[in-house]
């Protein structure tokens, strides 16, 4: 039994050495500066970006440029792309990459920034929604804007899509040219324009607790391992901790009485070593109960109501001879 545990007791410890050895070095992933890497990175892609710019690609400009950022963000960076949004004609965009190198506090040359995003900002055009009835929801090229009619949006130059959602009737789409720093004006009747939704299937509205509803076939849900179980778990869990502990100290007494065999020594380490083999008999029996708990808990209700014989009982009981500790254990059905 003892050399069984001192195997046991080494094994715990390389794994938890291992366990150590594996977790040190991952938290230490990405901290600190970015790395020559990441900064030859971003210098390529943004040596690519001045390249394309000049070429009148922008779209592939802005990749990038934005790549670059990514690699190594500098709010001079952030000049290239927001220019670059202006030219791909996303101006509220550009608009909020220039109020983002703004606020960044190692900018510089901020107030021509200013002069440019005051100029950025002139180029939006507005479109002025109404309908009736008031209150549609508006996703605006695909996005969702979180304002309803009426109400006044934003926008860069073109043509939008807008969607209208009013209750009772289907989304309605429409599509709207925007001109820069013109107000453009959408009005929409859903009584005139707009097609009625489509009544929900009346299966899905039936009543679930009416008599003979799915309610009633509605099995209940489990509330998961019943109390007992987690006593036994409990149970199991301080008998290993207390079996390594005390069968430490049987190892720490073996080694001590091997170097100096005196017998207060001897008798500590025997009964230390009986503790810890009481211990782990007890988080043994403890984690078989726990076991035969769980499979036969959830049976059906009919049985559960049924007399106390058709319930399962267990008894944990401890046992002790001249030679022999430990417990006994006993499952009834």
């Amino acid at each position: 039994m003892r050399a069984t545990l001192r195997l046991w007791l080494r094994g715990a410890l390389l794994a938890a050495i291992a366990a150590a050895a594996t977790v040190a070095p991952t938290a230490a992933l990405g901290q600190g500066e970015p790395t020559a890497d990441a900064k030859d990175q971003a210098r390529e892609h943004y040596t690519n970006g001045k390249a394309l710019y000049e070429e009148g690609k922008f779209a592939e400009a802005l990749e990038e440029f934005q790549a670059a950022y990514d690699a190594k963000p500098h709010p001079t960076v952030l000049k290239s792309v927001a220019e670059c949004q202006v030219q791909v004609g996303d101006i509220t965009g550009a608009i909020e990459t220039f109020e983002k190198y703004l606020a960044d506090p190692a900018s510089t040359k901020k107030e021509a920034i200013e002069t440019r995003l005051a100029e950025v900002k002139a180029m939006l055009g507005t479109i002025d929604v109404s309908t009736e009835p008031e209150g549609a929801g508006i996703v605006l090229d695909g996005d969702t804007t979180g304002k309803v009619t009426p109400t006044t949006i934003d926008t860069g130059p073109g043509d939008h899509e807008l969607v209208l959602n009013a209750e009772g009737f289907e989304p309605l789409t429409k599509t709207v040219s925007v001109k820069t720093g013109e107000t453009t004006e959408l009005k929409v009747n859903f009584d005139e324009e707009g097609i009625p939704a489509t009544p929900a299937d009346s299966d899905l509205l039936a009543d679930p607790f009416a008599e003979g509803g799915e309610e009633e076939e509605v099995e209940e849900e489990s509330d998961g391992p019943p109390a007992a179980f987690w006593v036994c778990a409990a149970v199991a869990g301080v008998g290993l901790v207390s079996g390594t502990v005390f069968g430490t100290m049987a190892l720490g007494d073996e080694e001590d009485y091997e170097s100096n065999p005196e017998d207060d020594i001897k008798e500590s380490g025997e009964r230390n070593a009986i503790i810890a083999d009481v211990s782990f008999g007890v988080a043994a029996a403890a984690a078989i109960v726990g076991a035969v708990i769980l499979f036969t808990a959830g049976g059906d209700d009919e049985e559960a109501e049924g007399s106390a014989e058709a319930k399962s009982k267990w008894t944990v009981s401890p046992v002790a001879g001249d030679e022999t500790i430990g417990v006994s254990t006993s499952v009834t059905f």
